[in-house]
């Protein structure tokens, strides 16, 4: 037979009824508050640590991937080519240029990094690519220019 209030309302009740007092109910009933408010504080509290550690790792993660990204294909160009040097200088070497390899390998990126930035500080002049000071000519596709002389 069913009966009212459910199972947690029976356990209540027989709490209340195995404290023995009215102090004993009220003390319980005032530990049960305090138990509840420091849960809400200490799940605020971890919230709030949540909102701001997430992002912040997920942003430190992000960050390293960029730098890995951006300087990775360099530091490994140069790596193998410390590696080939080291094979080169070593007994039964590999490569005639001997330790002229690692500065090759260096060199190879500097001249990389070089092309990129001369390419990004040229005025985009051309209509094909930047820094050619004409246009090529296209045959059916006209612009401003081409329609001021005219």
């Amino acid at each position: 037979m069913a009966r009212a209030g459910g199972e947690r309302v029976r356990r209540l009740f027989q709490r209340a009824a195995d404290a023995g007092s009215l102090g004993g109910v009220i003390f319980e009933g005032i530990g049960a508050v305090l138990l509840a408010v420091g849960t809400a504080l200490a799940s605020g509290v971890l919230t709030i640590a949540d909102v701001l550690i997430v992002p912040l790792s997920a942003l430190t993660g992000a960050v390293g991937d960029l730098i890995d990204a951006i300087f990775g294909g360099a530091a490994q160009i140069i790596d193998i080519g410390a590696l080939a040097t080291a094979l080169s200088i070593g007994p039964g070497g590999m490569f005639n240029l001997g330790p002229l390899t690692f500065a090759l390998a260096i060199g190879s990126v500097l001249l990389g990094l070089y092309v990129v930035v001369a390419y990004l500080s040229e005025e985009p002049t051309g209509n094909f690519f930047p820094g050619i000071p004409f246009d090529i000519p296209t045959p059916g596709f006209t612009g401003p220019e081409e329609d001021e002389d005219t």
